[in-house]
């Protein structure tokens, strides 16, 4: 497929990256000069220098020829501009990286189409969902839906006494709800292992588990003794996402603190908000953490615009009582450097957002991916072609890539657990989880492509 990406920042680069290791034909036009050498650097694509308002600039790089257009600039109004001129060159699919909640919380634009966009992604409301699903499943870390299928991916870290600890794969098999979830990846430390019945779970591992929606009650005894209520959550940061996760948690029970340190922001977040408490200042001022009940804090979320302030406040946090912290870094760098201080969660909206638009990408017949973290490791959804290598046979008869692991096959919309007598069969949807070393060989298998 022919793609043009405009904007070349981390979302830009990323989804280049990605995409050209796939086979598409890239363009990329960026108007920063320095992000333009990176990319004649790094990726084999075609890049151009200029703004991607102009159609001069867009017609330089083959707009006319382009199957999709992926505007993923820090500016709505240039990702606008860039659909409304796509549309005019008969660009079939148009998807936009859209920040104003106005517009993407509104069916009224994506039905009247008047910005000529196919897909509106907003980072900030994806990660504040995905933070809201952290919250109401207890222990978890990580987590991803796949699309129009009740199945799940969670990540989950084991403490010292989740009774899975010094469990093997086979051992968990012998309880009965083993039938509803699987464990497909094991993190420990740098390391990203693909178990078998042998593997031993260790304190300290990140297990990535696929599970059916409902068997998600099912399986949290495993890996967390206790769940306890969340009754108290602190936002740090009047941001975008500071101010949406307020407003989600004013519609229950949760007790509510936003802190701020600008006193404009912060006025404008307490005439906004209707039962959240808004104090002006730092949350690495321990006082005010005091202030703000920091020892009775079920989680205290570091979303504001300050990387450095972010990870001080949420040490602070742990230590004077909050049970879990959430950090949210817009460097993927600092993903591991956070987690290895000992954040519980570390979120990074525009590695969620890549892996969005991914899915919106490989349409037809791979309708969902999921890259897992910072690993590139990935889960994929096929549907299952006639003809294809894995199509009518016995498991145990498919040797699959090594790095790969089946994860569920769902059939009529119910997941099953596959076994060694299972057989896939066309039309069948099945999860994948594979090594960035086997993604190719995967798709060779579930795919005629």
């Amino acid at each position: 497929m022919n793609i043009l990406i405009v904007g070349a920042g981390a979302v830009g680069f990323n989804l280049a990256k990605q995409l050209s290791q796939e086979g598409h034909d890239i363009s990329i036009v960026e108007i920063n000069s320095a992000l333009v050498r990176k990319i004649n650097e790094k990726l084999d694509v075609f890049v151009m220098e200029g703004q991607g308002t102009s159609p001069k600039v867009l017609e330089t790089c083959g707009i006319q020829d382009v199957e999709m257009v992926l505007a993923v600039t820090t500016s709505d109004e240039v990702n606008i501009v860039v659909c409304m001129l796509a549309k005019q060159y008969g660009v079939k699919h148009k998807i936009a990286r859209i920040r104003n909640y106005e517009f993407t919380d509104r069916d009224f634009f994506s039905k009247n189409n008047g910005f000529c966009i196919d897909h509106m992604i907003n980072p900030d409301l994806i990660t504040v969902n995905s933070i809201l699903k952290i919250i109401e499943t207890p222990g978890a870390t990580y987590v991803a839906d796949f699309k129009d299928i009740n199945v799940v991916l969670r990540g989950f870290n084991i403490p010292n006494d989740a009774p899975i600890v010094n469990k093997s794969l086979s051992d968990l098999k012998e309880i009965e709800a083993t039938d509803s979830f699987l464990i497909v990846a094991i993190q420990r430390g740098d390391e990203m292992i693909i178990p078998n019945d042998s593997t031993v779970i260790a304190k300290d591992d990140t297990i990535f588990v696929i599970v059916a929606e409902a068997g998600i009650p099912y399986f949290l005894p495993m890996v967390t003794k206790r769940s306890a209520k969340v009754t108290k959550v602190i936002i740090y940061g009047a941001t975008n996402i500071g101010l949406l996760i307020a407003k989600k948690f004013e519609k229950g029970t949760v007790d509510i603190t936003l802190v701020e340190p600008d006193q404009e922001l912060a006025e404008k977040a307490a005439a906004e908000l209707t039962k959240a408490s808004v104090l002006n200042g730092t949350a690495t001022d321990i006082d005010l953490l005091k202030e703000a009940s920091i020892e009775t804090t079920s989680f205290f979320i570091a979303a504001s615009s300050d990387e450095q302030s972010n990870l001080l406040a949420a040490m602070l946090a742990k230590k004077f009582g909050s049970k879990k912290t959430i950090v949210i870094t817009d460097e993927p760098d600092f993903i591991a450097i956070f987690r290895s201080l000992g954040m519980d969660v570390v979120m990074n909206p525009r590695q969620i957002m890549v892996s969005s638009i991914l899915q919106y990408v490989r349409r037809g017949k791979i309708p969902s991916i999921i890259k897992i973290n910072e690993s590139d490791a990935e889960a994929i959804e096929f549907v299952i072609e006639p003809g294809t290598k894995v199509e009518g046979k016995k498991l145990s008869n498919v040797k699959f890539p090594q790095g790969s692991i089946l994860g569920a096959i769902i059939r009529n919309g119910t997941m099953d657990i596959p076994n060694e007598n299972s057989i896939i069969q066309a039309g069948d949807r099945v999860i994948v989880f594979t090594l960035p070393t086997a993604i190719k060989k995967v798709q060779s298998f579930f795919t005629n492509k």
